[in-house]
């Protein structure tokens, strides 16, 4: 097997694996979460963690970084800015970690996608797949007894998506992410 569809089948394959896992697990987080919140001061868990990853993000900004140009240091500071804004802006602590999930999912997918197409169509494709795959997260709640359909949550996974493209575009185009070999420029 050639090099590139060894790429591509791992990128697939990770998407696909995170996909699972948000998917697996929807039926188990509301109770775990009650559960958590009852028993330990999740919000702050939570909000720790999330504040761990803001200040890593803005860490690995300030030491590695080297700013090509005055708009990407604005873009960047913009995409941090959004991420500070989605963080305190979703009440509850267990929907936070959207910010993660579904940028992580949306990364996944356009390293996926950019081995076979350009990198403008990676990102829209990228961008249209995590949308969908929200939305998909939303119907399986929808018929799970412990959970409901809320457009405020594929809202929500359609932003994280977002946010993380946002950042991958960043972060490519500064060096700080490995480039594919096969990947299409």
């Amino acid at each position: 097997m050639s090099n590139i569809k060894q790429q591509r089948r791992i990128w697939w394959m990770a998407a696909g694996l995170w996909l699972g896992v948000i998917y697996s697990t929807l039926s188990l987080v509301r109770p775990v979460c009650e559960y958590l919140k009852t028993n330990t001061p999740f919000a702050l868990f939570v909000n720790l963690m999330m504040g761990s990853f803001l200040s890593g993000l803005i860490i690995i900004i300030l030491r590695t970084m080297k700013i090509k140009s005055v708009q990407r240091m604005w873009f960047l500071s913009g995409v941090v800015i959004l991420y500070i804004v989605g963080f305190w802006m979703v009440e509850h602590p267990e929907e936070k970690l959207h910010l993660i999930e579904y940028g992580l999912l949306a990364y996944l997918i356009f390293k996926a996608l950019q081995m076979d197409v350009h990198r403008v169509k990676a990102y829209i494709g990228a961008f249209v797949l995590t949308s969908l795959c929200g939305w998909g997260d939303e119907i399986i709640q929808h018929y799970l007894p412990n959970r409901y359909y809320q457009v405020t949550d594929v809202q929500l996974n359609i932003f994280s998506g977002l946010l993380g493209l946002l950042l991958t575009y960043v972060m490519e185009e500064d060096g700080w992410l490995m480039k594919d070999e096969g990947a299409k420029r």
